[in-house]
């Protein structure tokens, strides 16, 4: 190879180099697959990377996160309602909840078909729907310490990927909407 095209190639260099050569941060792990099939776990640091043939599927966020029913409202918004769930007796109550929760295994958090977060949202109005399906409104207003420990339970055992440090029920309200079948 002569001086003129190493010359015209050097300033592709850099751009090989980042190809090649990737840095994942802190906090996170990437999950990376060849082919379309899941190849290895990248921690944080310098990784080196098959351009064209690897392709990074997902980055998992470890650091812990929070599921919160309603989610905050911008402030030129009204305030949003939380989620709506059938009582055994056909009327309506509303959830206001918190989870916090962060990811233990990356791989298999990474393969939820919406992602982690979707996954547990899902899966604690999953459980809600059911718990709440079977109570009548009334105790379903003042039986909220039960509902955080079934809930609680019910996303530990059904989420072996992530761990859930905190679920709590801040409240649980009549709503005047009847429920829809």
């Amino acid at each position: 190879m002569d001086i003129d095209a190493m010359t015209a190639l050097l300033p592709l260099a850099p751009l090989a180099v980042h190809m090649v050569l990737r840095r994942v941060p802190e906090g996170e792990v990437w999950i990376l697959e060849r082919r379309g099939r899941y190849r290895r776990t990248l921690a944080a640091g310098w990784h080196l990377v098959v351009p064209l043939v690897d392709r990074v599927k997902a980055v998992v966020d470890l650091a812990g996160q929070m599921l919160l029913w309603p989610p905050v409202a911008a402030y030129d918004t009204p305030t949003p309602t939380g989620d709506l769930f059938p009582a055994g007796d056909g009327r309506t109550v509303e959830v206001r909840l918190r989870v916090l929760w962060r990811v233990t295994d990356p791989v298999v958090a990474a393969y939820q078909p919406d992602g982690p977060a979707k996954a547990i949202d899902a899966l604690a109005e999953a459980t809600l729907r059911r718990l709440i399906a079977d109570l009548p409104t009334e105790t379903a207003l003042s039986s909220r310490g039960d509902l955080d420990r079934a809930l609680s339970t019910a996303l530990t055992d059904g989420a072996h990927w992530a761990e859930v440090s905190n679920v709590r029920i801040s409240e649980v309200l009549p709503h005047p909407q009847p429920a829809r079948s």
